[in-house]
C-alpha cells in the first residue's frame, strides 16, 4: 500500500539540511552573536537603513538552537536579493507567534525596493491573534491582505505557541503567487500589475508587535525540506 506522509512540524529540526552553497539565500540567524542587532548582519537592513527600524539575533525562541529574530515594537529588516526574476520560486520563514501576542507580526514580499523608494508590494501576510489594526487584519488569523495592485483575501486560522512555516510559491513566468501556511493555501493571486517581474526584496516587519519570533529565512527554486512530502511503499 502506497501512503503519502508529511514532515509534521515537530520533525522538521530532524529533516531540516544545513546551509549549504547551492541554496539561492538561507539564514538561521545562527552564526550572528546573541543579542546583536541585524542591520548590517547576512545582507539584512532596516527599512529605508532607519536605525530605529532594526532589530536583534535572539535565543529566547528558535525554531533550532540557538537564534531567531525578534519581530516586535518598530522591527522593519529587509533583505534584498538579484537575478530572481523568472521560473517558480519559494520564499519562506518559520514563524512564533506566542499566545500572549498582542499587534501584528508580517511576512512581506516586494517586486521593487530602494531605501527611500521606490517601493512595489506583491505579498503582505500578516499575522494578528489581538489589537489588529490594519485593515483586513483578522484577530486569530493569519491573512493575506495582497500587494500594491491586487488585493488579499486568503485567511486562515492563527496557530499559537508553535513554529510555523509560511511560504509563497511564486511564478514569475506566469505572474501568480500561492500562499501556504502550515503546508495548508490560503491564497492563490497575481504577482504584479505594475511593478517588476521580480522578486527583490524580503520584508520582517512588526506593527506594534509585542513580541514574535522569525526563522529559517529561506528564498529558492526548490522547497525547503520541511515543507516537501513523500511518498513510501
Amino acid at each position: 500500500m502506497r501512503k503519502l506522509w508529511f514532515l509534521a512540524v515537530a520533525a522538521w529540526v530532524v529533516a531540516l539540511p544545513a546551509k549549504v552553497d547551492a541554496q539561492f539565500f538561507f539564514d538561521n540567524f545562527d552564526s550572528y552573536a546573541t543579542g546583536s542587532p541585524i542591520g548590517g548582519q547576512g545582507g539584512w537592513e532596516p527599512w529605508d537603513l532607519n536605525p530605529a527600524a532594526d532589530t536583534i539575533v535572539t535565543s529566547a525562541q528558535s525554531f533550532n538552537p540557538p537564534n531567531s529574530l525578534l519581530i516586535a515594537g518598530t522591527a522593519d529588516v529587509v533583505h534584498s536579493f538579484a537575478g530572481v526574476t523568472t521560473g517558480v520560486w519559494h520564499a519562506r520563514a518559520v514563524v512564533y507567534i506566542p499566545s500572549t501576542h498582542s499587534g501584528e507580526s508580517f511576512f512581506i514580499l516586494l517586486n521593487q525596493y530602494a531605501p527611500g523608494g521606490p517601493y512595489n508590494w506583491s505579498a503582505q501576510v500578516v499575522f494578528c491573534r489581538v489589537n489588529c489594526i490594519t485593515g483586513g487584519a483578522i484577530p486569530g488569523f493569519v491573512s493575506s491582505l495582497g500587494g500594491s495592485d491586487v488585493g488579499g483575501t486568503g485567511t486562515i486560522p492563527l496557530i499559537l505557541d508553535q513554529w510555523v512555516e509560511i511560504r509563497a510559491q511564486i511564478d514569475l513566468s506566469a505572474n501568480t503567487y500561492q500562499l501556504f501556511y502550515g503546508g495548508v493555501m490560503f491564497e492563490n493571486s497575481q504577482w504584479t500589475v505594475t511593478g517588476a517581474m521580480q522578486l527583490q526584496t524580503m520584508d520582517l516587519f512588526s506593527n506594534g508587535a509585542n513580541e514574535s519570533y522569525m526563522d529559517h529565512a529561506w528564498v529558492d527554486t526548490t522547497m525547503p525540506v520541511e515543507a516537501m512530502s513523500f511518498t513510501v511503499s
